[in-house]
């Protein structure tokens, strides 16, 4: 079965899987909202994206399972912390990572340095 396919705005050319295009906006709207201050993670949310940092220390990949991981720590209340976006993305990223169709490494890169950001304000909290 093949996947939805998305034409990319800036160009008649390129396609894109609607899965893909999804895990990326949805990244990159989150990440524009934490670095302007609009979203701010949870306590829950930054332990979370803690541990899925920790358990990438030894390749520094985020997989669909870590990621399925980190979604289990959180538990059902990770879905509705903050409207539940920190968790959407993550879901998002699951059937990409899952299917090489559909990796794009800056969707990866970026949502790995959304992860990063997240659990840099758990540092920050038990530092304070």
């Amino acid at each position: 079965m093949s996947a939805a396919i998305h034409v990319q705005p800036d160009t008649d050319f390129f396609l894109e899987p609607d899965a893909t295009d999804r895990a990326r906006h949805r990244v990159e709207e989150l990440m524009a909202d934490f670095r302007a201050g609009t979203w701010t993670p949870t306590r829950l949310e930054a332990r979370v994206a803690e541990l899925l940092l920790a358990s990438t220390a030894s390749d520094g990949l985020l997989t669909s399972r870590r990621i399925r991981a980190a979604l289990w720590e959180g538990n059902i209340t990770l879905t509705y912390e903050n409207d539940g976006r920190f968790a959407q993305v993550l879901g998002d990223l699951v059937p990409v990572l899952d299917d090489q169709e559909l990796i794009a490494l800056d969707v990866v890169d970026a949502a790995g340095e959304l992860v990063g950001a997240v659990a840099s304000t758990a540092f920050a909290a038990a530092a304070a």
